[in-house]
C-alpha cells in the first residue's frame, strides 16, 4: 500500500507552526484593540485572556516549530512528519476555538493542556537513541511550559484568582530562559560564521564562566517566582547585568549591516533590558509588574521568535540568509511595537493602538514574505 502524501505543511515543524504562530498573534492583537475600543471582550478578565493566548497560543506554536525542526537537525535525522503534526494540529487549533471565548469547555482545555506534553514527545522521539543533555534541555523547558498552563487553567477551578497571572509570569521567564539557552547556541555560532566570510578582525567571545552564570540567573529568577517570590527582582537584576555581559562578547555591533543576524543581537538585547526593567519595576513604587514584564514579554520574546522564524524559514527552505526589504521593516515595526508599548505611560492611551498596529504590520510581512517558502518544496543547490 503506497505511503499517504500528505500535504506539504505537514512535512516539517516549521511549515507548520510558524504561519499558525503569525496568524494567532494577528488575531489576538486584532482582538485586544477592539476589546480596547469596546467591542466583544471575552469572559473573564480579558488581559489575562491576552496574556495566556500570546504565550500559550503564539508562543506556543513557535516553540513548537523551532524545536520540532532544530532537534532533526541537531541528530541528523529526519523531522517528524504527517500523522503526529496533524495530531498536533489538532490539539493545539482546539484549544484555540475553544478558548476563544475566555470560558472554554473541558475539551477546549484538555487540548490546551495536552499540546505541550505532545510536541515534547514528537520532538524528543530522535533523541532516545542518544541525545545529548543540552539537547535535552529545551524538551524539558517544553514540558514544563505543559505544566505551567496546566496550573493556568486550574486557578478559577480551585477558587484561586491569583493562580493564574503567577502561571503567566512564571512561564515568561521560564521563556526567557528559554531564548538564554538557544540565543548563547545560535548567536556567537552565526556571529562567528559571518565575521570569518569577511575576514574580520574579531570574533565573539568564546564560551566560558559568564554564560553559565547567565543562564543560572535566569533558572533562579524562574525558579524564586515559584518559591521565593522576595527575590525575584534581585536575581532579575543580576540576570540583566549578566545578560548584557554575555552579549557584549558577542560582537553584535560588527554585525548591523546583516539585519537578519543583528535582529538577533537587539532580542537578546531586549533580554538583558527586559529582566533590569522588571528587577526595577518591582522595587519602584509605582510601576505596574505587568508593565515591567513587557521587556521580556514583547521585547525580548517578540523579537526573537520573529528574527529566529523567518532565519529557520529561509535556511531550512533553501533561500539566501538574507532580511531583504520586506523583513527588514518587519524587524522595524516591531521595534516601533516595543518601544511605544513600553512607553505607555509617557504616550498615552494610544499607545496600545499604535503599538498593535506596528505589532501586527510586522507579522503580516512575516507571513507575506515567507508564505510561498512554507508552501513550495525546498529549494535544491
Amino acid at each position: 500500500m503506497p505511503t499517504p502524501r500528505w500535504p506539504l505543511p505537514f512535512t516539517a515543524g516549521f511549515r507548520l507552526f510558524f504561519p499558525l504562530a503569525a496568524i494567532a498573534t494577528l488575531a489576538i492583537m486584532l482582538r485586544t484593540v477592539l476589546i480596547l475600543h469596546g467591542g466583544d471582550a471575552p469572559a473573564g478578565n480579558p488581559f489575562t485572556w491576552h496574556g495566556h493566548e500570546m504565550l500559550f497560543g503564539y508562543v506556543a506554536a513557535a516553540v513548537a516549530g523551532f524545536v520540532l525542526t532544530a532537534v532533526p537537525n541537531w541528530t541528523g535525522t529526519q523531522p517528524a512528519n504527517g500523522l503526529p503534526l496533524a495530531v498536533l494540529f489538532l490539539l493545539w487549533i482546539t484549544a484555540r476555538i475553544g478558548l476563544w471565548s475566555g470560558d472554554p469547555a473541558a475539551w477546549a482545555i484538555a487540548a490546551d493542556i495536552a499540546f505541550l506534553p505532545a510536541a515534547a514527545l514528537v520532538a524528543s522521539r530522535p533523541l532516545w537513541s542518544g541525545g545529548k543533555a543540552r539537547q535535552w534541555l529545551p524538551i524539558g523547558v517544553i514540558i514544563t511550559l505543559g505544566l505551567a498552563n496546566a496550573v493556568w487553567h486550574l486557578g478559577p477551578v480551585i477558587n484561586a484568582p491569583a493562580l493564574p497571572s503567577r502561571a503567566l509570569t512564571f512561564t515568561t521567564l521560564l521563556i526567557a530562559t528559554l531564548i538564554a539557552v538557544i540565543g548563547g547556541r545560535i548567536i556567537p555560532a552565526f556571529t562567528r560564521n559571518h565575521l570569518r566570510k569577511r575576514d574580520a578582525s574579531v570574533e565573539p567571545r568564546a564560551t566560558d564562566l559568564r554564560d553559565g552564570l547567565a543562564i543560572g540567573a535566569s533558572v533562579a529568577t524562574a525558579l524564586a517566582e515559584l518559591g521565593a517570590p522576595g527575590l525575584v527582582a534581585w536575581l532579575a537584576l543580576a540576570a540583566g547585568v549578566l545578560h548584557g555581559i554575555r552579549l557584549y562578547g558577542w560582537r553584535g555591533l560588527s554585525t548591523w549591516r546583516d539585519p537578519l543576524l543583528f535582529i538577533l543581537h537587539i532580542g537578546y538585547g531586549w533580554l538583558a533590558v527586559g529582566y533590569l526593567m522588571l528587577g526595577f519595576g518591582m522595587l519602584s513604587a509605582g510601576w505596574s509588574d505587568t508593565w515591567a514584564l513587557h521587556g521580556i514579554l514583547t521585547g525580548a520574546i517578540g523579537t526573537m521568535t520573529l528574527a529566529v522564524m523567518t532565519r529557520a524559514t529561509f535556511g531550512h527552505t533553501g533561500r539566501p540568509l538574507q532580511a531583504g526589504v520586506v523583513m527588514t521593516i518587519a524587524f522595524v515595526a516591531i521595534q516601533g511595537a516595543i518601544v511605544i508599548r513600553l512607553l505607555g505611560p509617557v504616550v498615552g492611551p494610544h499607545a496600545w493602538h499604535v503599538a498593535g498596529v506596528l505589532w501586527s504590520t510586522a507579522f503580516l510581512l512575516f507571513l507575506l514574505r515567507c508564505g510561498p517558502m512554507w508552501l513550495r518544496p525546498r529549494i535544491r543547490a
